[in-house]
């Protein structure tokens, strides 16, 4: 078992009771490499108008068109390694429901509470997605393959273009809607993915707006920016057992900020043993990082200790850990005297 122990961050992240609740439950954040797109807040419902046993109403059967990259790259995405082609949704993919409805439920169980019915073309973030989660998938149960998600204001495969406010597209104003959706019956897909955004220009400011699926989709090769390093009052405790530890813990406090002054992060980097050492807080730097770390196929994660204790699907521990921006050099340009003090 490992305990990771820090100090809680700051209100400045403009989330207070999602980074809380990221402590008390251990949550945790990630993205899809080739879906990422939020859904419309659906409406409680009655009774699925769909068999007993099925998790999901189909109605019609029309063809969904993959949506295109709403800001077309500066340099083709280059295809990493095994994406789009595992039979797991990544961590912080963007999902829609390709179904006519589909129940959203408290637990991957057919016999869980249902917290509201999902309609088709409401858009999902499958969890987790940096610093925000509700669980990891895929659990089987009941014939089904289940996924924890959060709930999106979007519909039909649109997600703003980049730059976006960096709550986006998961809102962070509340607690965002969550809870366990059936992917699949094993045979008929309840879900479509939606293609990564891939930014024109690439700087902190576009890549914090960035789901983490995204980013695997969409970077090839190892990417530079610049902001402001550190987290005032971070902290916090994560029980699990993680390999590697630097890569694979779901906790993240190696913040780079646009204006730490408004707001730290969202976006964190991750810092390699035998790697460049971590600069001071508050200083301004410029580094160069990359997806896919090689060291990613060795990531195992298991979630929580002693009877709570789940082992996380190896291809999505995988997933998560090639997710991570992982930092090769540091250039520092001076103390940010905008830094909020500890």
């Amino acid at each position: 078992m490992l305990k990771v122990a820090a100090r809680l961050p700051p209100s400045s992240f403009g989330a207070g009771a999602v980074l809380r609740r990221l402590i008390a439950t251990s949550l945790l954040g990630v993205l899809a490499a080739c879906s990422s797109s939020p859904a419309a807040s659906p409406t409680a419902a009655g009774p699925l108008a769909a068999p007993p046993s099925s998790e999901a109403s189909l109605g019609p059967s029309p063809t969904i068109p993959a949506a295109s990259p709403s800001i077309p790259p500066s340099i083709a995405p280059v295809a990493t390694i095994a994406i789009g082609t595992l039979d797991v949704y990544p961590p912080g993919a963007a999902v829609e429901v390709a179904v006519k409805e589909l129940n959203l439920r408290t637990k991957p169980s057919t016999s869980a509470k249902r917290v509201t019915l999902l309609s088709r073309g409401d858009v999902l973030v499958i969890s987790p997605n940096d610093n925000i989660s509700f669980g990891f998938g895929p659990v089987s149960k009941n014939g089904f393959t289940w996924y924890p998600v959060m709930l999106t204001e979007y519909r039909n495969g649109t997600l703003p273009p980049l730059p976006v406010s960096p709550t986006a597209p998961v809102n962070r104003t509340g607690p965002p809607l969550s809870g366990w959706v059936a992917a699949n019956d094993g045979e008929t897909p309840y879900l479509a993915p939606l293609a990564p955004r891939c930014p024109a220009v690439v700087d902190l400011e576009n890549v914090q707006g960035m789901l983490a699926a995204e980013r695997l989709a969409c970077f090839g090769a190892p990417i530079t920016l610049a902001g402001t390093y550190g987290c005032p009052g971070c902290g916090g405790v994560y029980v699990g057992t993680f390999k590697p530890l630097w890569l694979a813990v779901p906790q993240e406090f190696d913040f780079l900020s646009v204006n730490p002054a408004a707001r730290i992060g969202p976006l964190a980097v991750r810092f390699a043993p035998g790697g460049p050492a971590r600069p001071a807080a508050g200083t301004r730097v410029s580094v160069v990082v990359h997806v896919d770390d090689s060291r990613s196929t060795k990531c195992t994660m298991v979630d929580g200790a002693g009877t709570t204790a789940t082992t996380v699907d190896k291809r999505t521990a995988v997933l998560y850990c090639r997710e991570r921006l992982v930092v090769e050099q540091v250039q520092t340009m001076g103390p940010d005297p905008s830094f909020p003090p500890f």
